[in-house]
């Protein structure tokens, strides 16, 4: 007599399959997590140093031309993605090395000051250009 070509055991349940593909995959994740925090926590550990080799460290508000760039610059970006999304935009700002947290609490505060009434939602990489432009043309105006 033949044995059968489908068997039930225990081992080949579809559904003890699955549960042990579930937890191969968790563990996976969880090892994926944690090599994430680990690099994050790389990341943030070397934030201070990053922080002072930002393109632009400090903003001198004693020259009524910087100040006049710094009320366009922060104008043009509420313009683009509003008061609520301006700290995201400034943090990415902060990732990226072209500010750091001393800047760019000081666009937020100009911020409050500035309304605009048209708010596009979003910047696209021109407008990214511009910001750059922005903090060139503050370096060159403190001199």
């Amino acid at each position: 007599m033949e044995k059968p070509a489908i068997s039930f055991s225990a081992k080949e349940d579809p559904l003890e399959r699955r549960l042990t593909t579930l937890e191969r995959e968790v563990l996976l994740l969880k090892h994926r997590v944690r090599k994430i925090e680990e690099a994050l926590r790389g990341v943030l550990g070397e934030e201070e140093g990053a922080e002072e080799n930002a393109l632009l460290t400090e903003i001198d508000v004693t020259k009524p031309r910087v100040i006049e760039i710094l009320i366009d610059w922060v104008n043009f970006m509420l313009s683009k993605v509003g008061e609520e999304e301006l700290p995201t935009l400034l943090e990415y700002y902060r990732s990226i090395g072209w500010i750091n947290k001393k800047v760019a609490d000081l666009l937020l505060r100009y911020a409050q000051g500035l309304r605009v009434e048209e708010v596009k939602g979003f910047m696209e990489p021109e407008d990214h250009i511009k910001s750059l432009e922005y903090i060139n043309r503050i370096k060159e105006a403190m001199g």
